[in-house]
């Protein structure tokens, strides 16, 4: 009895284990691509959540908010800083000249190296004396105004 017993739990373990249904609503998928090779899509509940981990373009943030204060040097754009108290508290003083604002952006043209959102043309950006991560600083009617540079990763 009890071998009749043990072989009927065996062969129920077993054809329990032999079913071969897959449930996709809580699993997730990578998808790798050669244009986003971090671009995530994750299909539980049938919804599709996308993300990626490149640097802003300028096209994207103006598309977000039309009136930021930007500029493009070394392809990073870099956004004004003055209200991110974290980067109005380090100490930084002007260093080196990295750049001049040689152009104005206007809508429906392409962002170019050097161009600026709200910067007038001709406005001096330097780069901190100490290097503190990625931080410019424009010199603006004698004023000094800090931008970040908008780095994924």
């Amino acid at each position: 009895m009890k071998i009749l017993i043990s072989l009927v739990i065996v062969l129920f373990v077993l054809t329990g284990c032999n079913q071969s249904e897959t449930n996709y609503s809580n699993q997730s998928s990578i998808i790798t691509s050669t244009h986003n090779p971090t671009a995530e899509t994750n299909y539980s509940n049938q919804s599709s959540i996308i993300t990626s981990t490149h640097n802003s373009t300028a096209e994207e943030i103006l598309a977000h908010n039309p009136d930021a204060d930007i500029f493009l040097y070394k392809e990073i754009i870099y956004q004004n800083a003055s209200s991110i108290e974290w980067v109005q508290l380090l100490d930084l003083t002007m260093g080196e000249h990295a750049a001049t604002i040689k152009n104005q952006y206007k809508e429906d043209l392409i962002f170019d190296e050097e161009m600026a959102t709200k910067l007038p043309i001709g406005t001096e950006v330097f780069n901190p004396s100490k290097t503190k991560g990625p931080i410019l600083i424009v010199n603006l009617d004698g004023q000094e105004i800090r931008y970040l540079g908008l780095i994924e990763g």
